[in-house]
């Protein structure tokens, strides 16, 4: 099954939500595709911690998302309160090095997407159409969303609003969702626990199917006066609060002295990220929790795994392991935050703007349910009464590798299991089944081919002409017949290039189909595509390229036409990435494009460097590629 899930989203264009229950390896997974993938991807989460985990950014940061809700639509919203659409792209001055990340993104993975709220992913998908200049959802862009909706929901505001546009807050009831091919993979295997019977009543808790849930087996858990006598037990609770009281008092009812640890914050780390506590405050004693993996050859520890502190000292920090009894001095980890940017190559690299650097631990006694998240205990005190909301009592007993490691401070009733239709609708109706061989294969056909035309795609060029041409007429210092006559050229060049784009795109799609059917063979659309890259290359670096860098050496000399040639600069440069990208084209394993065309495509700027140009255009409010001629029909 793995094999062939790393198959279906590296060599197709599939969108894929892989989902399972608690323990079936999604995380595992995740991590292994993200080191051997070849695709331009980034990773991101809704939370700043989901996001630290996966070892990427917020979805939010990525896109420059405004934090209030979005209402899609152009009708007049109460502004304090929601973005409509004008409002939201109003929000897209997105500098040239992001413009650039967003155009050379193949995947987008998103984890924890359970807890992403529908109009945050409708946010993306504008953003992406905006950047990418592209109408197809998401810009063209493959997702991969990971997470299981049986766990922790969205958080949503009562009385919020968007149930007038939504029918749910969950990521499948946006709006692009509905023009979105996206097909369900689910894990089934856990390897968490190994007890059939448990497994068995958590697959009942999580589906909430009420009569087939042993409620008697769970509630012989119930203990309601039941205190610890010995480690190894954490309260796991719904609210930060109630697990900051039961640490805070369990710290203190220990005699030792209190040391306190500062973690070293460098950068740009936003509070909502930080892994623990800024100050770590411990005393010999203390029930710890390491909060992330050993990154060290020898292992010692795992994301979860507890400790009781042995010795305490300014600068260092003895504990024992829970279940060996192994002593260790622990040593500081640095978290990085991280974004992505695009290199010399058009590789997509991430870059660290910033870190926290602490010990790895937190006190343990108590965690809330969010900070579970991955986790596995072997002992756990669990009080889901009223104040557990529905789906996380199934996440709090799945944390555990027995039902006999658990113990109930209040029973579970059928009336604190609520089902939710929806999820299990949508699931069902996306499901990939059995059909993953099928799909794989011929997915990657039409990957390849849907990829090679969102690269030979000149559609945004016509409208990016007309709107240069425009700022062009508004200048009095340009000669009006002089501009007139290089446009009317430039036009004409882009209307045919869309002609006959338009009909490649639709002579390609026959092609393939009767490639499925036998009829046609494979080097036969090679060769077809093979002719559209290098007609486009010449058509658009004779035509439109030269015509304007010849117009731009012109007018670069006239004074009081800075901001018109930084205009013209700009579109040069997109036009120069274009051409760029049709050289490194290929089909498969075979390159398309004839190096009997190979021409220097590469423009030298002269007086203004680039940054300076970005940081002036940037503090004007505008887009390094020109928002005006950049936005798609929304």
């Amino acid at each position: 099954m793995l094999g062939r899930l790393f198959d279906l989203v590296e060599y197709t264009h599939k969108n894929v939500f892989l989902t399972g229950k608690a323990g079936t390896g999604k995380t595992t997974f995740l991590g292994s595709f993200i080191k051997k993938t070849q695709k331009k991807h980034i990773v991101l989460a809704p939370t700043g911690v989901a996001a630290m985990n996966a070892g990427g950014s917020t979805v939010h940061s990525m896109f420059g998302l405004p934090l209030k809700g979005f209402l899609p639509t152009h009708d007049k919203v109460e502004e304090n309160l929601f973005n409509n659409i004008p409002l939201l792209v109003s929000h897209f001055r997105f500098r040239k090095d992001k413009l650039k990340l967003f155009r050379e993104l193949e995947l987008i993975i998103i984890d924890e997407v359970s807890m992403l709220r529908a109009d945050v992913l409708d946010m993306v998908d504008y953003a992406l159409k905006y950047a990418r200049r592209n109408t197809n959802p998401f810009g063209g862009v493959q997702l991969l969303l990971v997470g299981d909706l049986y766990q922790i929901p969205p958080v949503v505001k009562e009385n919020s609003g968007l149930s007038r546009f939504y029918s749910s807050p969950f990521f499948f009831d946006s709006h692009i969702m509905e023009s979105l091919s996206l097909i369900t993979v689910e894990l089934t295997k856990v390897y968490r626990q190994q007890d059939q019977k448990f497994i068995e009543i958590l697959n009942a808790l999580r589906n909430r199917n009420i009569k087939e849930i042993d409620f008697q087996s769970l509630n012989k858990r119930y203990c309601p006066n039941f205190e610890p006598k010995d480690s190894g037990y954490v309260y796991l609770t719904s609210h930060h609060r109630m697990a900051d009281e039961i640490n805070q008092k369990q710290l203190l009812n220990l005699k030792s002295d209190s040391f306190f640890y500062t973690a070293n914050i460098f950068g740009s780390f936003n509070e909502s990220q930080y892994p623990t506590d800024p100050v770590l405050e411990l005393r010999e004693g203390a029930q710890v929790m390491f909060i992330r993996n050993d990154t060290g050859g020898d292992k010692k520890y795992y994301n979860g795994k507890l400790a009781t502190v042995l010795h305490l000292y300014k600068t260092e920090i003895w504990v024992k392991f829970e279940n060996s009894g192994e002593k260790y001095r622990l040593r500081k980890e640095l978290w990085e935050n991280k974004t992505y940017r695009v290199d010399g190559g058009n590789n997509i690299k991430e870059e660290v703007i910033g870190g926290f650097e602490q010990y790895p631990v937190r006190l343990a006694w108590a965690v809330t349910i969010h900070k579970s998240q991955g986790l596995t205990f072997d002992k756990l005190v669990i009080d889901a009464g009223s104040s557990f909301a529905s789906g996380q009592v199934y996440v709090a007993l799945s944390r555990c590798r027995t039902l006999e490691g658990i113990v109930l401070k209040s029973r579970i009733s059928p009336e604190s299991i609520i089902k939710d239709e929806r999820i299990e609708a949508f699931q069902k109706s996306t499901d990939a089944k059995e059909n993953l061989s099928e799909i794989i294969e011929e997915g990657k056909y039409r990957h390849v081919t849907e990829k090679l035309l969102s690269k030979l795609d000149n559609l945004w060029m016509k409208e990016a002409i007309r709107a240069w041409y425009a700022r062009g007429l508004a200048s009095k210092k340009l000669k009006q017949e002089k501009t007139f006559g290089a446009y009317s050229l430039l036009n004409k060049t882009t209307e045919e290039l869309e002609t006959v784009f338009l009909k490649f795109r639709k002579i390609l799609f026959h092609m393939t189909g009767f490639f499925f059917l036998k009829k046609i063979s494979w080097e036969e659309i090679e060769e077809k595509c093979a002719g559209a890259t290098n007609f486009f290359f010449i058509k658009v670096y004779e035509n439109i390229l030269m015509p304007l860098k010849e117009f731009y050496t012109r007018t670069k000399v006239i004074k009081g036409l800075k901001a018109f040639n930084e205009e013209t600069f700009a579109l040069l440069e997109d036009l120069e990435d274009y051409l760029n990208s049709l050289k490194n084209i290929r089909l498969l394993d075979t390159f398309l494009f004839d190096p009997k065309n190979e021409v220097k495509v590469s423009l030298v700027r002269e007086k203004v460097p680039g940054k300076v140009i970005s940081s002036r255009r940037f503090e004007q409010g505008k887009s390094i590629g020109s928002p005006e001629r950049e936005k798609p029909h929304l």
